[in-house]
């Protein structure tokens, strides 16, 4: 990916002011080069090309892979080929922006047989005087005449400029002439470019590649590609979570093993990111999914749970088939919404697992709680009595609503409860228990 051209003092860390630092040290340090490359601005093109796949994500069929970075900068499999320019200045009809453009679609290792459209998509606008600017008004024949007219011209501008420097060097010194001689072997590189793409041996694929190339010009900078992103697609997120919506999903396509791996979205992965994010962060709230309550009741009377930990750990209290039934509805419960919750998408593992992780800190310290108010129990059936009053005040607690719904079903909490019980921590400070005993 091409960015501006820009030439900035980079400046290395100001020298520690330590004992012993000699002079020579001092004066190595002070005299560091200039870092040749604005570190920043390449990072900012980098956002301004995800920024770019980001918005084509939202143009994916549903059997689309659209890849950054491994075909070009930007590319739809099969579809379009997206070069992304941010560049200052016009599109004039000699600017290397194109030429260098084109240069690389009729690379012998570039199958641009494989897509319907070959797109050149820049910040730039046409210039005012360019043979360009009507490219999409244009037919083959005229687009071919119109780049044979610029090469033309451009070679007998080249041709004119080297005649002047041989009259010159007539009236110089031998050893000026020669200078001079030297300095006019020199071709302009977008000249070079044009020579490469107009070449007799490369006609017919450029004619297959002028027919599929399309110029988006005057496209807005990295600051104006984002708020436009904002006012077309963000309209239902809060507008103070807009940029956390947007840094959410540029780390989703920022990924490292996507982008070690193969930097490629489908458009199932995409719409099920956008659908997440946008249950978390939009306006308002979300239905909580439904379940069929008296199937799962049925299933649970089916289930052979005897030997869950869940269970285990209500028979250490002393509760009845009643309860460990009821329990066991809402742990098959849980079960289905979680189910439902993902098959929507609009919730996240770690949405649920934040959940859960909450849940378990807050039973903890609950559990210690009674457990240091408790009086000393000699019997055991009294401790049980007493864990299972415990057992029974948490799961009659309100419910901590989940995420943006609009509700959130005790049957759900309380199988988040059991689904926590039934997982063995090895640690006893968190592991769920119902009793309280140690």
């Amino acid at each position: 990916m091409s960015s501006k051209s820009i030439a900035t003092s980079g400046q290395g860390l100001l020298p520690l002011d330590l004992p012993g630092l000699s002079a020579q040290a001092e004066n190595e340090v002070s005299v560091r080069p200039k870092l040749p490359v604005d570190a920043t601005r390449l990072l900012e093109a980098l956002k301004y090309q995800v920024h770019v796949a980001i918005d084509y994500c939202h143009t994916l069929q549903p059997d689309d892979v659209l890849w950054i970075e491994v075909f070009g900068d930007v590319t739809v499999e099969g579809r379009e080929q997206v070069e992304v320019k941010d560049y200052s200045g016009d599109l004039t009809d000699n600017h290397e922006n194109l030429w260098k453009t084109l240069k690389n679609w009729l690379n012998e290792d570039f199958p641009h047989q494989d897509y319907a459209s070959l797109v050149l998509l820049t910040t730039q606008e046409f210039g005012a005087r360019a043979s360009i600017q009507n490219w999409e008004g244009l037919d083959l024949d005229q687009r071919l005449e119109a780049l044979e007219k610029i090469h033309k011209d451009a070679e007998k501008r080249y041709a004119d400029r080297s005649t002047s420097r041989d009259g010159d060097s007539a009236v110089m010194s031998e050893s000026k002439a020669k200078a001079r001689k030297g300095k006019q072997e020199h071709i302009p590189e977008v000249l070079k470019f044009q020579r490469l793409v107009m070449a007799p041996g490369m006609r017919e694929a450029l004619k297959q590649v002028l027919a599929k190339v399309k110029l988006i010009t005057d496209q807005p900078d990295l600051l104006g590609l984002i708020d436009q992103y904002k006012r077309r697609y963000l309209r239902a997120v809060l507008s103070h979570r807009q940029d956390e919506f947007l840094d959410d999903l540029f780390g989703f396509m920022t990924n490292a093993m996507k982008m070690t791996e193969g930097w490629s979205f489908t458009s199932a992965q995409f719409s099920s990111k956008i659908a997440e994010l946008t249950k978390r962060y939009m306006v308002g709230t979300v239905k909580f999914p439904r379940i069929d309550a008296g199937k799962v009741g049925l299933e649970a009377q089916e289930a052979s749970m005897r030997e869950r930990l869940y269970v285990r750990k209500l028979e250490e209290i002393g509760a009845d088939k009643r309860t460990i039934g009821q329990a066991t509805v809402d742990r098959l419960s849980a079960d289905k919404y979680i189910a439902e919750l993902y098959k929507d998408c609009a919730t996240s593992r770690e949405d649920v697992e934040e959940y859960s992780s909450s849940h378990l800190q807050l039973h903890c310290s609950s559990r210690l709680s009674w457990i240091d108010r408790s009086p000393p129990l000699p019997s055991h059936s009294e401790r049980q009595r007493n864990s299972r009053a415990f057992y029974h005040e948490t799961c009659a607690r309100p419910v901590v609503v989940f995420g943006s719904y609009d509700f959130t079903p005790v049957a759900f909490r309380n199988g988040v409860y059991h689904m926590l019980a039934d997982q063995d921590s090895g640690d006893s400070l968190n592991d769920f228990q119902w009793k309280l005993w140690e």
